[in-house]
């Protein structure tokens, strides 16, 4: 298995911030955000670690990556660039993972996790899950409330069958939402292509998920603990925070 770490977006609800620094870099206790990541994806035994980022912040990650790769016991970490620079060309998540694919000439099964993700638990269930099952699975989280819920992408689940996916609904019908953190198996990546050429929206992985199980089963493992999208300032100071008072 193979990790794709997005990190394509330009973050424009952190502004100014992130005029200047990418989300994914942004720090949290003395450390990019990133380094959290990597460090669970590390515990996993996956293959490669594949970070996808912009044209506009490649040269930050290539530093970061040059002080990371230095010493690692795992293998290196790669880096593919979009040849975008600014939000207005931006591939979005969809189009940034089949390009990825491509570019990187992956061709195992693929463990993707969206670069502002902060967690506290292990992946390791939704692998063991995946293994068993080897159906496209997602990372869902119970957010607790419908108003916190419609600003996901909400599941509905039996067992850990999905039948119901929508994006940012109005009026949800569970309290579980998508993660950004998905596995799939390497025979269904021409999903990505047949989605793409069907004009549809190439930007938020749940629009994906939505047309997806209309086409293929789909399976969700719910995750408890600490979670955050870390997507607005108010979000961002809460994690920053949090993380100094008691270290997740």
């Amino acid at each position: 298995m193979d990790a794709l770490i997005l990190c394509g977006g330009y973050a424009t609800r952190l502004e100014p911030i992130t005029l200047f620094v990418p989300k994914p870099l942004l720090p949290i206790g003395g450390r990019p955000l990133l380094d959290y990541i990597i460090e669970d994806i590390d515990k996993l035994g996956v293959n490669r670690i594949v970070i996808s980022t912009n044209k506009k912040f490649a040269d930050q990650f290539e530093y970061w990556m040059e002080n990371k790769n230095r010493g690692r016991e795992n293998g290196k970490i790669e880096l593919v660039v979009e040849p975008t620079l600014n939000h207005g060309t931006k591939f979005g998540a969809v189009k940034g993972i089949h390009y990825s694919i491509e570019k990187a000439g992956i061709d195992e099964d693929l463990l993707i996790v969206a670069g502002d993700n902060f967690y506290n638990f292990s992946l390791s269930r939704i692998i063991s899950h995946f293994k068993m099952n080897r159906k496209p699975t997602i990372c869902v989280h119970d957010v607790e409330t419908p108003e916190r819920a419609k600003r996901f992408g909400v599941v509905k689940l039996d067992g850990h069958k999905v039948l119901y996916f929508y994006e940012k609904p109005e009026k949800p019908e569970s309290t579980l939402i998508s993660t950004g953190i998905y596995i799939f198996p390497r025979e269904m990546f021409a999903k990505f292509s047949d989605y793409l050429n069907q004009n549809n929206n190439p930007d938020a992985p749940g629009y994906f998920l939505q047309w997806l199980i209309k086409n293929a089963e789909v399976d969700a493992v719910v995750h408890k603990g600490t979670w955050f999208d870390i997507g607005t300032i108010e979000t961002y100071k809460e994690v920053f925070a949090m993380f100094h008072r008691e270290k997740i």
